[in-house]
């Protein structure tokens, strides 16, 4: 995997994180213009992810790409910790330790 395909894998799971919380911000209640601001931003974002994917799969195959995936199963939960002051309890912590051992483990 070139750098710049890791870097395609990595901006994608970043930017469909990223997606995720302004989706759980928009859900809050507000003000709704800023509700639908947060929705929108969800939108554009949630796009470039589909796209750098899109780009990635023209020179990786799907197997190289899917562990990336997993990564947004970490950083919502933390980004909503940080963010929303949600509580990650034990249980998020060991699937967290299975999800990176599955997947240094499918990269070896």
């Amino acid at each position: 995997m070139s750098p710049l395909e890791l870097g395609l894998c990595v901006a994608s799971v970043f930017s469909g994180s990223a997606s995720q919380l302004f989706m759980k911000a928009a859900a809050l209640p507000g003000q709704p213009l800023r509700r639908l601001a947060h929705l929108g931003a969800a939108g554009c974002l949630q796009l470039v992810s589909f796209g750098l994917v899109v780009v990635a799969l023209r020179t990786l195959p799907i197997s190289q790409l899917i562990p990336f995936a997993g990564g947004a199963y970490l950083l919502v939960p933390l980004g909503g910790s940080y963010l929303f002051g949600e509580q990650l309890h034990a249980r998020f912590w060991a699937g967290a330790l299975l999800l990176v051992a599955g997947i240094v483990l499918t990269q070896l």
